[in-house]
């Protein structure tokens, strides 16, 4: 019989919506239900592509006995993690404090009031490994519960303060982990604070660099994406170092080692078995440091990200033509992958699909293969493979890893064999809700790839997901919006400032690469509710209101400065607002705003360079900001010659403003210099940067003199 998952909108709680375990989603009600029983609540947290949820789903939450001792002793709640990125943060914080690691699938034993006390990630059905089994962990909770209530209870009030000092705990540590100059303008004969910082965190990355595999660390491997691409802005040779800017403080050795790390880590990925080499896109993450065995998940954000990575690389080593072959292998794995998100994760509202499942049926021809991981491995090849005429960016022989994992370049005549084998097996489960910050992100990643790869069919998919989240998670009365939708159904939970800050972004990349003004319109309008609901005084928050049992349990909505699998969400909102280039921002000075913002990246920095890719790229977007070109009294035709005119460098590194649909909040007049020779009378350009502009041009041709 269903219990009371069966009406959710999450794909993950309908995967348990028959088990016999009668979970609650997270709500007032279920924490009303465990105080009027004095019973504790269990809070299981996952996601939908998670190969361990589905494990302990199939050993544990499916089993009526285990079902019966946790309806009769717990009410249990189930969380979709994606769904409510408030909720997991959290609890997620209280595993780690308590177990010194964290995982999914999540489990934390909590008091009615929602204050953690006991948590774990899976647990097995029987002991195993030096793991109790789940049943044990249960009645040792219970035993706890009603015997030892008052200790119970002191450990989870210890918990929750913990939790709650948590973010003056990380503003202490980065302020002591070195000077904070980088969050001021250089002085007159200063020089510039983010060479520096730029040189001390690229040294920090080569400590990290796992020289043997590439990537950082020892142990699994996930694509450093927020790393990467912040290699790409100091490894990008300026198309003009204005003089005080980023472009000239970064010198061309760490111009040289950037580039050299962010080829040999993408080499490892695009080469290994990370990317799904036959029918595009990548897994997301290598569970071997040698980036042979991937967990088999294929997630969004991983691959909006990576496809953004990839195509700027592919532009840096084009425009030096020293590496063809490298340039060729980038621009081959992001054209599969945009291939793949068209084949596979487009829903039918035209937004983007959230994830795909790990595991999958045995295939017919692998009877005995493993579920995890089974629609995307083959039978070994022995003999080697060599060029039958197919498409190919380049004379590399494909490898095979252990169980028929694929790594290297395929041949495309094996590839298309292998495709159609793979078309004979069951697919993995999609999970098809729609993250509006997963979205975001791969709307900005398919604009940037759909200018600097010279593909312009792509700026179609992105145009529909943009235009979908506008219509559908966007409250017009407030311009608030939904973090998920399903179908029709859009989840009532607001989003966090990742989902305004990375649809912002997402429509402003849309504007830069199509220049229609209704996204930049959209950007701007976005980026002031975004600011007056996220950023405070003395904080900038994750979720603008924080539900009262989590405020309860500790929470602080604080945003944090160190990236995860994406940048962190203050980098993302300034280099959103930098690139915005708009003088104010909801009252506020956007430049002091995005100074707030960045203000903790050299502790971030030293502390844990590996997680400060984020941050390091918005102090360069910051010091270094688009070049600003405001056009006034031009027809459709003379803007179109004129972006033809910048080309590739409109997503680069140039905005281009038409005042009559985007008009800017500067004097057309510079203050330095006298009036334009013909105010108002004709096409005009000029271009502005801090507040000011230079002498203005009038035809398209003149403009590259005014950016060199």
């Amino acid at each position: 019989m269903p219990n009371r998952l069966a009406g959710a909108t999450s794909p993950y709680l309908l995967q348990h919506a028959e088990n016999p375990v009668d979970w609650w989603q997270f709500s007032p009600e279920a924490f009303a239900e465990a105080q009027t029983r004095d019973v504790p609540v269990l809070l299981s947290g996952g996601y939908a592509a998670c190969h361990w949820c589905h494990v302990m789903a199939h050993e544990s939450f499916e089993d009526p006995e285990t079902g019966d001792y946790v309806n009769a002793h717990f009410v249990p709640v189930k969380v979709d993690r994606e769904q409510r990125p408030d909720v997991d943060s959290v609890y997620m914080a209280a595993t780690q404090l308590l177990t010194g690691q964290g995982g999914w699938p999540m489990t934390v034993f909590l008091t009615p009031e929602g204050r953690a006390f006991h948590a774990g990630t899976y647990y097995p059905p029987r002991p195993a490994h030096g793991r109790p089994s789940f049943m044990q962990v249960m009645v040792a909770v219970t035993e706890a519960w009603t015997v030892r209530r008052d200790e119970v209870e002191r450990s989870a009030e210890q918990l929750t303060e913990a939790l709650e000092r948590h973010p003056e705990l990380v503003d202490r540590m980065l302020a002591d982990a070195g000077p904070s100059a980088v969050a001021e303008p250089a002085g007159d004969g200063a020089r510039e604070p983010s060479g520096e910082l730029a040189g001390e965190w690229l040294n920090g990355l080569e400590l990290a660099r796992d020289a043997a595999h590439e990537g950082f660390g020892g142990g699994a491997k996930f694509p450093p994406s927020p790393v990467l691409e912040a290699l790409t802005t100091i490894a990008r040779s300026p198309f003009q170092a204005h003089e005080g800017t980023a472009s000239s403080w970064l010198i061309p050795e760490q111009r040289r080692a950037a580039r050299e790390l962010l080829s040999r880590t993408l080499d490892a990925i695009v080469l290994g078995a990370l990317q799904d080499h036959v029918g595009g896109g990548f897994f997301r993450y290598s569970v071997t440091p040698d980036w042979s065995l991937p967990h088999y998940e294929k997630m969004l954000y991983d691959n909006a990200q990576l496809l953004r990575v990839l195509a700027r690389t592919v532009v840096i080593l084009e425009r030096e033509g020293t590496d063809p072959n490298r340039a060729a292998r980038y621009r081959h794995a992001a054209t599969a992958l945009v291939h793949w998100l068209h084949r596979e994760m487009v829903t039918p509202q035209g937004a983007f699909a959230a994830s795909l499942d790990a595991d999958s049926d045995p295939s017919p021809d692998e009877p005995h293969a493993e579920r995890e991981g089974a629609y995307y491995t083959f039978s070994r090849v022995d003999e080697g493979l060599s060029s039958s005429g197919g498409v190919r960016p380049e004379p590399v022989t494909a490898a095979w890893g252990e169980g028929g994992r694929v790594t290297g370049i395929l041949d495309e005549s094996l590839r298309a064999a292998l495709w159609q084998r793979r078309l004979e097996r069951t697919a993995p489960h999609r999970d098809d809700k729609v993250v509006t910050a997963w979205n975001g992100m791969m709307i900005a990643g398919l604009a940037d790839a759909a200018v600097l790869l010279d593909a312009p069919e792509w700026l179609d998919l992105a145009g529909a997901a943009a235009e979908f989240l506008w219509e559908h998670h966007r409250d017009a009365a407030t311009g608030r919006l939904a973090r998920t939708s399903r179908g029709d159904a859009v989840d009532p939970h607001e989003g966090q400032l990742e989902d305004y800050a990375w649809l912002g972004a997402g429509q402003l990349a849309l504007y830069r690469a199509t220049g229609d003004g209704v996204w930049y319109e959209r950007s701007r309008a976005l980026a002031e509710v975004t600011v007056e609901r996220f950023v405070r005084d003395d904080a900038v928050l994750e979720s603008a209101r924080l539900d009262p049992t989590l405020v309860t349990a500790g929470a602080t909505g604080r945003a944090e400065p160190f990236d995860d699998v994406a940048p962190s969400t203050p980098a993302v909102l300034a280099r959103w607002l930098t690139d915005l280039s708009q003088p104010r921002t909801a009252g506020m000075a956007t430049r002091d705003l995005v100074e707030r913002l960045t203000a903790q990246a050299t502790g971030v920095v030293l502390k844990a360079p590996t997680a400060a890719g984020g941050m390091v790229s918005a102090v360069l977007e910051r010091e270094d900001p688009p070049a600003l070109l405001v056009v006034s009294a031009a027809d459709p035709a003379q803007v179109r010659e004129l972006r033809d005119a910048v080309r590739a460098r409109r997503v680069v590194d140039v905005l281009v403003l038409d005042a009559a649909v985007a008009p800017y909040g500067v004097p057309m007049t510079p203050e330095a210099t006298e009036a334009p020779e013909h105010p108002g009378t004709g096409f005009t350009v000029w271009l502005c940067r801090d507040g000011r502009c230079e002498l203005p041009v009038h035809s398209p041709q003149e403009v590259g003199r005014l950016l060199g």
